[in-house]
């Protein structure tokens, strides 16, 4: 009978262990499928257009600042550099849920993932470029030409980019 009960144990036990092991398995399948959603970048690509829209808003305001009042210009400038990192930060995060996407092969055309892995990389870099140049013209006294032109060159390869992001976003 002692030997009936241990044999009943021990196989309790190993179905006990394979059926943790099988709810594990089930929660990293399923959390891992919850952070690729492509929902996500959709929704960080909506975020990113409402933080775009404000950025201009506030680099209009630094512009006619920096026309018209130079020294009045530092807070929108300040303002302006803030929105800048914010973008910045949500292309990071869109670049990674479109890199998590691909790892879980979770896209209709891939080649469209990729150009839209590159273009929010691109978007990123030009957009770090851009606060670095409000930063400059913060600094500068009086804020210099040259910097203003090679700011609105970065802002001009940025919107290009975001045009390109959101159309491979369309087709992945």
């Amino acid at each position: 009978m002692t030997h009936r009960f241990t044999t009943a144990l021990s196989r309790l036990r190993r179905s006990a262990g394979a059926l943790r092991g099988f709810a594990l398995l089930a929660a990293l399948l399923f959390s891992a499928g919850a952070q690729a959603d492509p929902a996500v970048a959709q929704q960080l690509l909506s975020t990113i257009r409402t933080e775009r829209m404000k950025f201009e808003m506030d680099m209009q305001m630094a512009n006619y600042y920096l026309d018209n009042n130079p020294s009045q210009a530092q807070i929108a400038l300040s303002i302006a550099r803030a929105d800048a990192i914010m973008l910045t930060n949500k292309l990071m995060q869109l670049e990674s849920a479109h890199k998590d996407s691909r790892a879980n092969g979770q896209y209709r055309d891939l080649q469209a993932l990729e150009r839209a892995i590159a273009e929010a990389d691109s978007a990123q870099k030009r957009m770090q470029m851009a606060s670095s140049y409000l930063m400059n013209l913060q600094l500068e006294r009086p804020p210099s030409a040259i910097t203003r032109f090679l700011l609105d060159g970065q802002l001009q390869m940025f919107e290009r980019d975001m045009q390109e992001l959101e159309q491979a976003m369309s087709q992945a």
